[in-house]
């Protein structure tokens, strides 16, 4: 009896079979397979790490966890340059391409590099506004 069902089942599904099955399989689970690959390009990149200070859609935080699934976020309500409060944010990873995050670059130190001097003014003024947003942020 058990061979005559393994014939029929080897008839029906033939030699290719297992092919429609995963098939079948990866249109059901397309969403959770399109998460963990955005997810794993999150959690295995460079791109984003914890403790990273960041701007969320304009809102100054810092990255608390990096996970497969989500990213957390502490984000900080600033009024007149004082943080008066702030949240959490989770974020799934899937989601995170809707949304704009800045990575506010580190200062240089412009000293060892010979400048046009009519530039001059305009990388004071420059300096000058990253240090008090940096302050703004902290």
């Amino acid at each position: 009896m058990e061979n005559e069902i393994q014939n029929q089942v080897s008839l029906i599904l033939g030699e290719y079979g297992w092919l429609f099955i995963v098939g079948i399989l990866t249109l059901l689970f397309r969403s959770t397979i399109e998460k963990l690959v955005a997810g794993l390009m999150i959690f295995m990149g460079n791109d984003y790490n914890e403790d990273d200070v960041v701007e969320v859609d304009g809102k100054p935080g810092r990255i608390v966890r990096c996970g497969v699934w989500s990213t957390t976020f502490f984000t900080y309500d600033v009024v007149d340059g004082i943080i008066v409060g702030g949240s959490k944010l989770v974020i799934q990873n899937d989601k995170l391409k809707d949304i704009k995050i800045e990575k506010p670059l580190p200062l240089l130190d412009l000293s060892k590099y010979k400048v046009d001097t009519s530039c001059v003014d305009l990388l004071t003024e420059l300096t000058r506004v990253v240090k008090k947003h940096e302050n703004n942020i902290q």
